[in-house]
């Protein structure tokens, strides 16, 4: 981190938030917890290479500093939820699904499905990245993005079952783009 770029102190944070609209508190939330998730990827990433005789110290050092900002941004989440209570609103709605499961486990609810309806990994494990839905996967099918969870049947009927090879696609990809520059006089991005 830059010796410069000092972060904003907690108390300017909190003055700095409260004239914002509910709505974006919720998303400044959403926001920290993004880069939370991400710096605990990035962490556990790092981990094997601090391990060992010869551990990288570039790695130790990034990691500790990943701490660091993830702390604050902690800090951050809750100087969110101060603001979001003392207007009277409910931070329920702003609760993320780590919370919420806490929040089941010290009432008694059992948590059958895992965080966000996911089960935990065999091996009872799962990475803190994944777990509270910040991240989802998919993949594109042909020619559209699938969420995963969703069905991988394909949508078309040709003669290869609904999947085509790289020829065949690139093919329909370029007969589409030469259908959409005829149709809007060109190519939008």
């Amino acid at each position: 981190m830059s010796q410069e770029a000092l972060p904003i102190s907690p108390a300017r944070f909190a003055e700095a938030i409260k004239d914002l609209p509910i709505s974006t508190l919720h998303l400044k939330a959403a926001e920290l917890r993004n880069s939370i998730a991400h710096l605990d990827y990035s962490n556990e990433q790092l981990l094997p290479f601090t391990e060992g005789t010869e551990p990288d110290q570039d790695c130790v050092d990034a990691i500790r500093e990943n701490e660091v900002v993830i702390q604050r941004m902690q800090e951050r989440i809750e100087l969110l939820k101060k603001e979001v209570e003392d207007r009277g609103a409910s931070w329920t709605e702003f609760q993320s699904s780590e919370e919420l499961a806490e929040a089941a486990k010290v009432n008694g609810v059992p948590d059958v499905e895992g965080v966000n309806g996911i089960a935990e990994a065999e091996n009872g494990q799962s990475s803190d990245a994944w777990r509270d839905g910040t991240f989802t996967t998919g993949r594109i099918v042909n020619g559209e993005v699938v969420m995963d969870g969703e069905s991988t049947e394909p949508r078309t009927n040709n003669s290869m079952g609904g999947r085509l090879d790289d020829e065949a696609l690139r093919r329909a990809m370029e007969e589409r783009l030469r259908e959409d520059e005829e149709e809007e006089g060109g190519m939008h991005l």
